[in-house]
């Protein structure tokens, strides 16, 4: 690692301390994640360095307006120091940042002319270094005159041991030396300090070894050694016990054996057990379980007696204190046990850190009565009473612990803190929702990754699950099958009870991050998903705010954690939205399906149906081909501007040969229009809004039953007058038009133009993706049921497609007679030539002949039997079959209205009124 990168990673450590005050020692994990987030994103970011010759630019414009103001004097100065700035600018390193400096000086400077005063630049000046002191200065100051400066020969006085050049040099020779070598002395000064020292050493080192092992030994505090033993009473003999003194032992004992105990002693000895130290007083241990604290009845009594309370009473405040000794030391235990997962871990620390608060809070309690002289008055009732606040919360934590193997801890804490709240148990409450939150987030840790990053963790138990590999995923069913909520082999979720209403909120938003993914075509989002300002956890103040006592910790919670995940759903969500309606082509898609099934441009549509029953009309064999209809449909389609027409095909359910031969090419039914089938291909981000599984069942019948609506009044529009029956033709025309026309205003402009309308709204209102989804199946549910398509309305629909049935035989009849009185009788050689023709012209794509009784059934016999009644007889049965049937379809209409299923029936029942058996009766006669 470089220099610069060491400096910039000790830059962004500071950083993150001020900001966040996280640091590696008070939480590494999320300290290190911070700090690798903050260099990648200098190491990526995208902005250049601050370009020096603006900032040049902008001082010199700075100046140039100052002398333009009359403001000269804080020209001049700024025009010196832009001369000084380019000067070092001239010269500056890599390292240097004078331009981005000077650039966050201007960006920051607010009305300079009249803010700046040139005096305060005087304090930036720097004072001068004070002057060194040197030998010659201070030899000048004080000249070396007089006598103790006279030069001393000490030659004649001095041994040969001190007659070297050294001593006997002149003062002013030695002076002048040295203050040529003033450096010299500091080290002088080191070398002295380290002989003073060896030289003490070796005095300490000679009085030891003179003193000897004795001179070692630390005299002791024997008295308060003795003190300490008294202490212990315990370890001593037991003073005798006056004979008067009543102990209530309740049987005979020897009162020479009996340790009679203090009220101190017993307070002691009580903390020391809540503390998990061993007693005197009571017993730890029994039938295997370690953590029991208990009294042994065969010992207590003959061993100990409290001097002014019954052995009865002693007893019962010793219970109690060993009961909650007990739950003490199974919540120990439960902290010694060594666990993997890190929301264990979590609820371990957790009560790892309230055992330490209760611990100090009992040494404290301890040392009131530990001084001489303490005030305090020692009452073992009001160390109980003073206790049972503290302690009492442990108990339920114990319970939580005992049943961890049945459920998870944190749901064990939720369900505890709701039942402790609604009992107002608020001391208990407030310990074990601290603890609650405490290891929720570590739980929530993991949760909030896969909805801000999409990101699963390595681990079996997480909430989601990935069903499908991403090797073998398809991206039209990635939303619906790839990852799913993880359950128990009971079907439950496999979370605690507090994630359950959210827990579809969760997995929908991770889903929309991996799916925003795939659409942009990046392994992560380009920006963070989450504002900086959202809160990265959920903690007691902010579920239990002031002013919400009242309110159940159930709904308190929930409402927070709704905040918290809506603050990342809402924010992908919307995302994912954009992209799908302005990249993906959601909208044009719904317009696609909307033109191509639901006829919203009649005339496009009227031109596809056209082409589709001339071939039916021209008796041609290849008019189910399905190359030559989908060139047809292509075709149609092209210069509608929201419809892709390459997406289109379209063909014809092939079937038996039987019933190729029940039908010619579809010319006495409509039935045989329901074996087109038309296809969209959709793009594979709305295929996982708009499912083909669900979507094109139902669009293809709305298609079908239009087409067959308008089938039968092509046919009727076509139709040429009957001189001989002119009267009961047009009527059986007028009433099969109306039909025909009520029923398509019906599905088309009180049906398909609504719904459609509210299904853009919903989608544009929608959530995410899911919700869209919902909407659409609404949609097509509706589509369905309000098109009389459904399963219960089964009746009603056959009804109407045997009144376009009828419709088409009315046709039909009517042409053999035209063709019978415009021309002359076909002969039997010509009428078999035109049998064989009709049935060679019929196609692999032919319905099912009707059964016997249906209408289709009945108007073949009408028109093909021989020896029937003339033309007027047959008319007036097929007008009261068709009022028979249009009376049925209004009755049941009106029945399903009245049920109030669906009221908006009785709209389309009233419109079918048009004709009533009133007219009937005029026509007939």
């Amino acid at each position: 690692m470089t220099t610069v990168q060491l400096k910039l990673k000790a830059l962004v450590e500071r950083l993150i301390e001020h900001e966040t005050g996280l640091t590696a020692e008070n939480d590494e994990e999320n300290f290190n994640i911070a700090r690798k987030y903050t260099l990648n994103k200098f190491k990526t970011h995208k902005f250049g360095r601050t370009n020096q010759f603006d900032v040049i630019s902008r001082l010199e414009g700075l100046e140039e307006k100052f002398r333009i103001l009359n403001a000269e004097p804080l020209a001049n100065a700024l025009e010196s120091r832009i001369d000084e700035l380019k000067s070092l600018t001239d010269i500056r390193g890599a390292n240097n940042f004078v331009p981005e400096t000077l650039q966050l000086l201007l960006e920051l400077s607010d009305e300079p002319l009249k803010k700046t005063r040139l005096s305060d630049f005087d304090k930036l000046k720097r004072s001068p270094p004070p002057k060194e002191l040197t030998w010659a200065d201070i030899i000048a100051e004080e000249p070396l005159e007089g006598d103790i400066w006279q030069d001393v020969d000490f030659a004649a006085e001095s041994s040969d041991a001190w007659s070297g050049d050294e001593m006997v040099l002149p003062i002013r020779e030695r002076l002048r030396r040295a203050g040529k070598d003033v450096k010299n002395t500091s080290t002088a000064k080191r070398r002295k300090r380290r002989r003073a020292f060896d030289d003490h050493s070796s005095d300490e080192e000679e009085k030891y070894r003179v003193m000897g092992v004795d001179g070692l030994v630390v005299e002791g505090d024997k008295e308060g050694l003795e003190s300490l033993k008294s202490a212990q009473y315990w370890e001593r003999k037991v003073e005798a016990t006056e004979k008067g003194v009543d102990v209530a032992l309740g049987a005979p004992t020897n009162l020479d054996d009996v340790w009679i105990v203090s009220e101190l002693q017993a307070l002691r000895e009580v903390i020391f057990m809540l503390l998990g130290h061993p007693c005197a007083l009571l017993r730890k241990g029994h039938e295997g379980d370690k953590s029991i604290v208990w009294i042994d009845p065969m010992v207590f009594g003959k061993r100990f007696v409290l001097r002014h309370t019954s052995l009865g009473g002693f007893e019962s405040v010793l219970g109690w204190f060993a009961a909650k000794g007990t739950s003490l030391n199974r919540i120990r235990a439960f902290t010694q046990a060594t666990e993997e997962s890190p929301e264990r871990q979590s609820f371990i620390a957790s009560v790892e850190d309230k055992l330490a608060e209760l611990d100090k809070k009992l040494i404290a309690i301890e040392a009131k009565y530990v001084g001489k002289g303490a005030a305090e008055t020692v009452s073992l009732i009001a160390l109980q009473s003073q206790l049972e606040p503290l302690v009492s919360p442990f108990d339920t934590l114990c319970r939580i612990i005992q049943s961890l193997n049945n459920s998870s801890h944190l749901e064990q804490l939720y369900l505890s803190a709701c039942a402790l709240q609604s009992t107002g148990n608020i001391p208990s409450y407030t310990f074990i929702a601290t603890i609650f939150f405490s290891c929720l987030r570590t739980y929530l840790r993991p949760i909030r990754q896969w909805m801000e990053a999409g990101v699963m963790p390595p681990t079996d138990d997480f909430l989601v699950s990935q069903t499908v590999p991403d090797d073998t995923l398809e991206l039209g069913t990635f939303w619906h099958s790839q990852f799913q909520l993880r359950r128990t082999s009971h079907g439950s979720l496999s979370a605690p009870c507090f994630v359950h209403p959210v827990a579809q909120r969760i997995l929908t938003t991770g889903k929309s991050v991996i799916f925003l993914k795939h659409l942009i075509g990046s392994s992560s989002l380009p920006e963070a998903a989450v504002g900086v300002n959202d809160h990265t956890e959920i903690t007691f103040s902010d579920v239990c705010v002031p002013g919400a006592d009242l309110a159940p910790f159930s709904s308190l919670f929930l409402a927070a954690f709704n905040r918290w995940i809506g603050a990342r759903h809402h924010s992908i969500s919307a995302r994912l939205r954009r992209h799908l309606f302005d990249s993906c082509g959601l909208w044009r898609s719904l317009d696609a399906l909307d033109l191509v099934f639901f006829a919203r441009n009649g005339y496009v549509f009227e031109t596809l149906a056209q082409g589709i029953f001339e071939k039916l009309d021209r008796k041609a064999a290849t008019w189910s081909d399905r190359f030559l209809l989908t060139e047809q449909i292509q075709s149609v389609f092209s210069s509608t501007p929201e419809v892709d027409s390459h997406r289109l095909r379209m063909g014809v359910k092939t079937r038996d040969l039987f019933a190729r031969r029940a039908d010619t090419a579809g010319r006495k039914n409509v039935d045989t229009l329901s074996n087109i089938e038309v296809d969209y291909r959709l793009p594979w981000p709305v295929v996982n809004i708009l499912r083909p599984s669900t979507t094109f069942p139902t669009y293809r019948r709305v298609f079908t039953f239009l087409l067959q609506l308008r089938r039968a009044r092509y046919l009727l529009e076509r139709i040429r007058r009957n001189v001989n029956a002119e009267k009961t033709f047009l009527a059986l025309k007028q009433r099969f038009l109306w039909f025909s026309a009520t029923v398509v205003m019906y599905v088309t402009d009180l049906v398909l133009r609504p719904l459609t309308e509210r299904l853009r709204r919903d989608m544009a209102n929608a959530d995410d993706i899911d919700a869209m989804v919902a909407v659409h199946d609404s949609f097509v549910t509706k589509v369905g049921e309000w098109c009389l398509l459904g399963p219960k309305l089964k009746p009603i629909h056959d009804a109407i497609i045997s009144v376009l049935n009828l419709a088409v035989t009315f046709v039909r009849m009517h042409d053999s007679t035209f063709r019978t009185e415009t021309a002359d009788p076909p002969s039997p050689r010509r009428r078999r030539r035109a049998a064989d023709e009709d049935v060679e012209s019929s196609d692999d794509d032919a319905p099912p002949p009707p059964s016997p009784g249906s209408s289709a059934a009945r108007s073949v016999v009408l028109e093909d039997g021989e020896g029937e009644d003339d033309g007027e007889d047959r008319l007036g049965k097929m007008l009261e079959e068709m009022v028979g049937l249009t009376t049925f379809v209004k009755e049941g209409l009106r029945g399903v209205a009245r049920a109030g299923v669906m009221p908006h029936l009785e709209m389309l029942a009233e419109a079918l009124e048009g004709y009533g058996a009133g007219n009937v009766a005029g026509v007939a006669a």
